[in-house]
This record gives C-alpha cells, sequence and structure tokens, in this order.
C-alpha cells in the first residue's frame, strides 16, 4: 500500500514538471507591452537583426538599478524589447496629444486656457478613432530587414559599436536624430543594458 502511495505520488510530481515545461514553452514570446502584431515584430526584429541580441538568451535574476521595467528575471533581448515597446509607446502618447491639441485649437479654444488644457485632457483620455496601421508593402516591410544584419553578439561587440547599434535601432523604429524622441530611445537602450550589466544585488 506504501508502494503504491509513493508512486501515485512520484507520477504526480511528474505530471507538473511536464506541465511546468510546457508552460514555459508556451509562455516563449516576450511582449511585456501588449503590442500588436505589426508592432511586435518591429520591435522584436529590431533586437534581433540590429542589436544582435536572441530571444533565447539565459536569463539572469536581480534587481535593477533604476528601471521598475524589467522583471527580477530578464535578458538583454528583453531588456531591448521593454525599452523600444515603451520609446514606441511614448511617440505614440505624444502623437496623440499633438493631434488632440491640434484639434481642440481648430475648435477655437484660445493658447494657454483651462478651455483648452481640458478639452485635449478629453480627447487623449476618449480617442474616437483607432491608431491607423500602415498600409503600403513599404511601411509593412520591417527598416530593420533592408539593413545590415549586426556582425555578432551585442554581448561580445565594441561598447563603441553597441551604441552605433542603439542609434541605429531606435532610427529602425522611426525616431529621426534630430528629435528629441530619437536621443531619448537610445538612452532608454543604453541605461536599460547597463542596469543589466549592473544589478543590485
Amino acid at each position: 500500500m506504501k508502494f503504491k502511495h509513493n508512486l501515485l505520488a512520484l507520477l504526480s510530481c511528474g505530471a507538473l514538471v511536464v506541465a511546468g515545461i510546457s508552460a514555459c514553452a508556451a509562455e516563449s514570446i516576450y511582449n511585456p507591452d501588449n503590442l500588436g502584431n505589426t508592432e511586435f515584430a518591429r520591435v522584436s526584429n529590431i533586437c534581433q537583426s540590429v542589436m544582435g541580441l536572441s530571444p533565447n538568451e539565459a536569463l539572469s535574476g536581480g534587481y535593477w538599478m533604476g528601471n521598475d521595467r524589467l522583471d527580477y528575471w530578464t535578458s538583454k533581448y528583453r531588456g531591448c524589447v521593454v525599452s523600444l515597446s515603451d520609446s514606441l509607446q511614448s511617440s505614440h502618447d505624444t502623437q496623440i496629444a499633438q493631434q488632440a491639441d491640434t484639434n481642440c485649437r481648430a475648435r477655437g479654444y484660445d493658447s494657454d486656457s483651462p478651455d483648452l488644457a481640458l478639452c485635449v485632457l478629453r480627447s487623449i483620455n476618449n480617442p474616437t478613432e483607432p491608431r491607423a496601421e500602415p498600409t503600403s508593402a513599404a511601411a509593412l516591410t520591417p527598416v530593420s530587414e533592408k539593413m545590415p544584419a549586426a556582425g555578432g553578439s551585442y554581448t561580445y561587440a565594441s561598447p563603441h559599436e553597441n551604441a552605433r547599434r542603439e542609434q541605429a535601432a531606435c532610427a529602425a523604429l522611426g525616431f529621426e536624430p534630430a528629435h528629441g524622441a530619437f536621443n531619448a530611445c537610445v538612452k532608454s537602450l543604453s541605461d536599460t543594458f547597463y542596469a543589466i550589466d549592473h544589478p543590485i544585488q
């Protein structure tokens, strides 16, 4: 009877291990900001092709200085996805705010008035039109696919080469070097990788 009980316990443990492995396999796509398919494909492609990172990198654990967007278990690929996703989302938010401001001014609200500010806030919080998806074949093809693939892993590249890749990644995402969003994107990537390399134990 005791043997039978031990056998059932072992079989139960085995089932839990298999279930855990299956769950890990099902969780292979890392998309923390729940980007749409097109946007996520762009971000993931840039992290792999331009930055030279792999979704299969081993995860390392730690608390990351000044970066609460990273999970305890992370990798440079995941850090890249988080950073570029955040930059993309920030850009979308800015575009929505600018469009709302333009629309409200067209209704006759005065600059720097509470009425204008409230109109813009209402428009941002209650968008009436979904964000447009690219329709042309050129727009649907990620820019990163037209760029030369990174020559080797980001991990083993020189600091100068890594800085170049970070700039190329933000340009491939659509940020122009003359704009503040480009510098913010590059800084976010650089800060994220620095945090991963210097965990707080």
